[in-house]
């Protein structure tokens, strides 16, 4: 269903400009499986650091996934990473699976700005 003409809803959609359309952007998790050693653990950290300095992203791929932001936890951590070809991503992930499964349970979440997409609200309530 198409937000109602002149709703904050139908606001928010015209707000974006179609020529800074972004990739979809992913919340990428790791977490450290149990029962790793911590010489498994720094050979998968080594494997990484050799596949981020390659590529710049974790996955390995030349286009199409772009790294945004790391962050790290006692238990593993989170990539932000923006996506601008399903076939990439599709390797990028393969890459996590062979690469690092063994060590790692990784997840991906879509995710979007919530910020921006709630600015004609805000703006609603003023």
């Amino acid at each position: 269903m198409a937000p109602r003409r002149g709703s904050a809803s139908a606001r928010a959609a015209a707000q974006i400009d179609r020529g800074d359309v972004m990739g979809q952007l992913y919340l990428q998790r790791f977490v450290y499986r149990d029962g790793v050693t911590k010489e498994e653990l720094d050979r998968t950290w080594g494997e990484a650091f050799a596949t981020f300095a390659r590529s710049g992203n974790w996955g390995g791929v030349e286009k199409g996934v772009t790294h945004r932001q790391g962050l790290g936890t006692g238990w593993g951590g989170y990539a932000l990473i923006e996506v601008d070809d399903p076939d990439a991503f599709a390797a990028y992930q393969l890459h996590h699976s062979l690469t690092y499964g063994h060590a790692v349970t990784i997840t991906f979440e879509p995710v979007f700005d919530l910020d921006r997409a709630m600015v004609p609200f805000v703006e609603a309530a003023r």
